[in-house]
Order: C-alpha cells, then sequence, then structure tokens
C-alpha cells in the first residue's frame, strides 16, 4: 500500500500586499514632460517637424504644379 500523501491546503484567500509607492507620485506612471530633471535652461521654442515639412514642400509642389507642361489640343 503506498503511503499516504497530506491534501493540499486551500488556497490564501487574502490578495497579496501591492508594492510600497515611492512618496510623492499619485500616479501609476511617470510624466513624460518631468521625466528629465530640470537644468534651469529656459527651452527655446523651435518650429515643430510638420510646420517645417510643410513649409518646404509646399513652394516646390506649387511651382512643379505652375511650370508643368500643358498640352494644346483641342477636343471637340
Amino acid at each position: 500500500m503506498p503511503p499516504r500523501v497530506p491534501p493540499p491546503s486551500a488556497p490564501s484567500t487574502s490578495a497579496p500586499k501591492p508594492p510600497p509607492r515611492r512618496p510623492g507620485t499619485g500616479r501609476s506612471h511617470p510624466s513624460y514632460h518631468n521625466a528629465a530633471p530640470s537644468t534651469g535652461k529656459k527651452l527655446l521654442r523651435t518650429t515643430s517637424v510638420v510646420t517645417l515639412t510643410l513649409l518646404l514642400t509646399t513652394p516646390a509642389v506649387l511651382a512643379a504644379a505652375l511650370l508643368r507642361p500643358r498640352t494644346r489640343t483641342r477636343r471637340g
């Protein structure tokens, strides 16, 4: 006859404790705007990449449309 094995214990009903929070953080994720430490220098406002792209490409597209050769055939 095989040896008797005790039955498994019942699962714990209490939830595990969450890890301790760092003091001063009310959110679970860090703010990306405050992720870098402040150096005390005021940041310069620069033109966004989208605006810069539009300023560079719009004149080129308009010039290509205006300088494009047109056909002068009449249909009718």
